[in-house]
């Protein structure tokens, strides 16, 4: 079952905190639901405790803190593959973007989140540890 939270303390760039969470791991896929139903995806960097910091994949513009919810997903970000890929062209979350029709996946195989984290300074993430998460 997928829990919903809507105990997000802070948002720093591209870096959340959601605290009293339960259950959640590192490298799992999350949804941020905004207030006015728009959803945005996110992966958690670390959990400690109850609280997880995760990163944000677009805009953190437009978060209330207190009205918008949080879902992990139980499990880590994936993209769906087959032969039909070949030749397409796609954005960062693995969606089509050249026109042709969405993809049928054959299997589905985890993207690894050390590609990703390069875009978040790791001085953004120790500094979210020193001042929010107890050690």
């Amino acid at each position: 079952m997928i829990k919903e939270y809507r105990t997000i303390q802070e948002v720093n760039g591209p870096l959340m905190v959601v605290r009293r969470v339960s259950g959640v791991t590192y490298d799992e896929l999350g949804e941020i639901e905004l207030p006015d139903g728009t959803v945005r995806r996110c992966q958690v960097l670390e959990v400690n405790g109850d609280n997880a910091v995760v990163q944000l994949f677009e805009s953190s513009a437009g978060i209330n803190l207190a009205e918008s919810k949080v879902r992990f997903l139980g499990h880590p970000l994936q993209l769906g593959v087959s032969g039909d890929m070949l030749g397409r062209v796609f954005n960062g979350m693995g969606k089509p973007i050249d026109g042709g029709p969405e993809i049928l996946a054959e299997e589905y195989r985890d993207i690894k989140p050390s590609l990703l984290l390069r875009s978040v300074p790791s001085c953004s993430v120790s500094r979210i540890r020193r001042q929010r998460m107890p050690t």
